[in-house]
């Protein structure tokens, strides 16, 4: 691959905008099921899907960098982030600036043309807060996980009123199941980078304690948390009970692995509450959308 372009991957962290994307993906699929008299085809449109996608991935490109424009000397002091591309000067803060101007603009620009007002403005929103509210609070306060977990939840929501052009119970359940979610995905994250976060003065476990019983005790109960609001769509009908087919199993391995680490407080087990947690959200919007 060529260097420059390798070097504008890693900005824009790729793996993760792809993640991003598939929820606003799953969303809006959801969107179409839910408020189409018949078929979700009914409601299905490609210049709305590919507004929703495309533009979506611009903003999230726009945050990525921006996030890593403001963070480059503490990216420095830390082993996993020691090789960026703007810290290793691959890329020049003026580069770095003018591509997070491009991708913003071009990304809120194809979504005004294509969706409507209220998925345009939680975008936006999205990034105000992801770069101007929980990257500079990391340093101050773990409150930073929660606030973070807004924009982190926004992308099915995002989808889904690109559909609606609304906000509403089945939006906001959505957006309750992706930001409960976040909690055991990036405290076990957390856990295994603890000391890495420590070197930039971050502070991203529960609790001050770092990796104790006390912050693995909240990690189970925001585990169960989860489990509990990814039930209510199918208690108010936005799913059938046979979704469950798919959501409890994968929702009792979660459980399972969240018990793990606060059984033995290993890194290990937070690796594997981890790659637990990847696979969680996938299965869970795709029961939603299949029953």
């Amino acid at each position: 691959m060529n260097p420059t372009i390798k070097a504008f991957a890693q900005l824009i962290k790729f793996r993760l905008t792809s993640s991003v994307a598939a929820t606003s993906a799953f969303g809006y699929f959801l969107g179409c099921k839910l408020n189409a008299d018949g078929a979700w085809q009914q409601l299905f449109d490609w210049k709305v899907f590919l507004g929703v996608l495309i533009g979506g991935m611009l903003v999230v490109f726009a945050s990525n960098g921006l996030n890593q424009i403001i963070e480059k000397e503490n990216d420095g002091k830390m082993d996993r982030t020691s090789g960026r591309p703007i810290v290793e000067e691959r890329i020049t803060l003026s580069q770095a600036i003018i591509f997070c101007w491009i991708t913003g603009i071009a990304g809120m620009l194809l979504l005004s043309l294509t969706v409507p007002f209220v998925a345009v403005f939680l975008s936006g929103l999205s990034l105000a807060i992801y770069v101007f509210v929980y990257t500079p609070m990391k340093q101050t306060s773990n409150i930073a996980v929660m606030i973070g977990a807004i924009p982190g939840a926004l992308p099915p929501l995002i989808g889904y009123t690109a559909v609606v052009g609304r906000i509403d119970e089945p939006g906001m359940m959505l957006f309750l199941v992706q930001f409960f979610w976040q909690f055991p995905h990036f405290w076990a994250i957390a856990w295994m980078l603890h000391d890495d976060y420590q070197k930039a003065g971050y502070w991203m476990l529960p609790t001050s304690g770092g990796r104790d019983k006390k912050g693995a005790y909240q990690i189970m109960i925001y585990t169960v948390l989860l489990i509990i609001v990814s039930m209510t769509p199918i208690y108010y009908g936005m799913s059938g009970p046979r979704a469950l087919i798919l959501i409890l199993p994968i929702s009792l391995w979660v459980l399972y692995k969240s018990y793990g680490l606060f059984k033995t407080l290993e890194v290990k087990e937070a690796r594997k509450l981890l790659y637990a947690t990847l696979i969680y959200t996938p299965v869970v919007f795709m029961a939603y959308i299949l029953f």
